[in-house]
C-alpha cells in the first residue's frame, strides 16, 4: 500500500524544522512556515565557535604522552586566538597536540605544542574552536514574527528568554523557545486558547538577524503544532473558529533620575503582561499604573518581587540557578544565563487571559528610577486577530 494511512490525531505534532535560509554572521535568516495548522511552539538551538576561557586552565592530550600543561587561552568572540603557557608539565614533544580539558561553553580546540626537554614553552592554535551551544541573546541582533507581513512580534532575542525567566521557565544553553501556548498558562484548562491558529492565513514568516562577531553559526529547530481549531459554541449547539494570539513588542523612552509619567504606551487592545527593564539593572524602584481614572497597580520593586513570587513569577528572587549559575560549571554549561526584568505588571497572574487590562481613553505608566537612564518596556497584548 503506498502512502500514508490517513488518521485523524488530535494530539500535538513534533516535528523538525526545516528551510530556514541566511544563517550566516552578519546575515538575515528567514524562515517560512506552513499555515493551516496551529502552533503551540517553535524552539530553536544556535551554536557558533563560543568560548568562555579561563586562567590556567588543564589540558587534555591528543596525541603524545605529555601531563600537567596548562595555559591561559586569549579568547576573542568565542574563538580561542592565542594560548599562553602557565605551567609546561612534563613529558611532551615538539608537535603534540593538546586541547582544554574543561571549558563552560566551548569545544574543539586544538593547540600544537613546542618543548624542550619535555616541558612546553609555547603552543600554536591550530584550531580556534567549533560551534557549541550559545545563548541566544549572544547569537540573534533581532527576531522577528510576522502573519501576512504583519508584525505580531519584534522583541529582541533576550527578552524572548527574559519572559520565560519570569514565568519560572529557565531554558538550556542554546535554546530559544518561541512559545504560543505557554507552558506556564497549564494550570488552566483554556491553555490552547493563544495558540496561533494559522487556518486561513496568507503567510506565517520569521526574520532573525544573526550577530555579526559569531564564528560558523549555526540554527536549528522543532515545531509544534496540530490541525485543531481554537473554537467556542455559539450558543447553537455550534462551535465558531476565534483568534486570541499573543502579540509582543517593544518601546524605549528616556527617564529622569525620580518620577516619570509615560503616556504613549499603545492600549487598543488588552494588555497581559507589561516588562519594565532600565539600561541600569536594578534602578528602578517603584512602578504606578493608571487606567481611565482607575489604578490597576501600584507597588515598590520590594513589594512586586514579594507578590509576583507568590505566584511563581521571578523577578530576580533568590533560587538555586540564578545564584550558583556563575560558579557551577554544571550549570553554566547546560542553561542560559540567567537575566530578569527589573519590574513588571502582571494583569492575569493565574494565568485567565480574560483578565488582561483594557483601556479606553487613557494608560500612565509612572516610573521612579534612581538614576537617570533609558527603559525598555516589553508590552504583551492580544489583539483578537493577526493585527498585531
Amino acid at each position: 500500500m503506498n502512502g500514508a494511512i490517513s488518521t485523524v490525531n488530535k494530539g500535538r505534532l513534533l516535528q523538525f524544522i526545516s528551510g530556514i535560509n541566511g544563517v550566516s554572521a552578519g546575515g538575515q535568516a528567514t524562515l517560512n512556515l506552513a499555515v493551516n495548522q496551529r502552533y503551540h511552539r517553535l524552539v530553536f538551538q544556535c551554536s557558533a565557535v563560543n568560548y568562555t576561557g579561563g586562567t590556567a586552565m588543564a589540558t587534555l592530550i591528543f596525541t603524545g604522552s605529555g601531563t600537567g600543561l596548562t595555559i591561559t587561552p586569549t579568547v576573542v568572540n568565542g574563538v580561542i586566538t592565542a594560548a599562553a603557557v602557565v605551567a609546561g608539565g612534563t613529558g611532551y614533544v615538539t608537535g603534540d597536540t593538546v586541547t582544554i580539558a574543561a571549558d563552560a561553553t566551548g569545544i574543539g580546540f586544538v593547540g600544537t605544542v613546542t618543548a624542550t626537554g619535555g616541558v612546553v614553552s609555547a603552543v600554536a592554535v591550530t584550531v580556534g574552536g567549533t560551534p557549541s551551544a550559545i545563548n541566544p541573546k549572544s547569537f540573534f541582533s533581532d527576531v522577528k514574527i510576522q502573519v501576512n507581513g504583519i508584525n505580531m512580534r519584534d522583541i529582541a532575542a533576550e527578552d524572548i528568554l527574559k519572559i520565560g525567566f519570569a514565568n519560572g521557565r529557565y531554558s538550556r544553553r542554546g535554546e530559544l523557545a518561541i512559545l504560543f501556548s505557554p507552558p506556564w498558562r497549564n494550570q488552566n484548562p483554556q491553555n490552547e486558547v493563544t495558540s496561533w491558529d494559522l487556518f486561513g492565513q496568507s503567510t506565517f514568516q520569521l526574520q532573525f538577524g544573526i550577530k555579526a562577531t559569531l564564528t560558523s553559526p549555526g540554527l536549528i529547530g522543532m515545531q509544534e503544532f496540530d490541525y485543531q481549531r481554537n473554537v467556542r459554541p455559539n450558543g447553537n449547539n455550534q462551535n465558531l473558529p476565534f483568534l486570541q494570539p499573543t502579540a509582543q513588542h517593544s518601546f524605549n523612552w528616556p527617564l529622569l533620575a525620580g518620577k516619570n509619567d509615560i503616556t504613549t504606551l499603545p492600549f487598543a487592545y488588552p494588555i497581559s503582561r507589561i516588562w519594565f527593564q532600565g539600561s541600569t539593572p536594578g534602578k528602578i524602584s517603584q512602578v504606578e499604573i493608571f487606567q481611565d481614572g482607575n489604578t490597576p497597580m501600584e507597588a515598590t520593586l520590594a513589594q512586586l518581587q514579594q507578590l509576583y513570587g507568590e505566584d511563581n513569577f521571578q523577578l530576580g528572587q533568590p533560587d538555586y540557578i540564578n545564584q550558583n549559575w556563575s560558579s557551577v560549571a554544571a550549570l553554566k554549561s547546560a542553561y542560559n544565563q540567567p537575566e530578569y526584568y527589573d519590574a513588571a505588571f502582571i494583569a492575569d497572574p493565574d494565568g485567565r487571559w480574560w483578565k488582561a487590562l483594557k483601556c479606553q481613553a487613557k494608560l500612565t505608566l509612572r516610573v521612579y528610577s534612581d538614576i537617570a537612564q533609558s527603559i525598555k518596556i516589553v508590552e504583551e497584548t492580544l489583539p483578537g486577530n493577526f493585527a498585531g
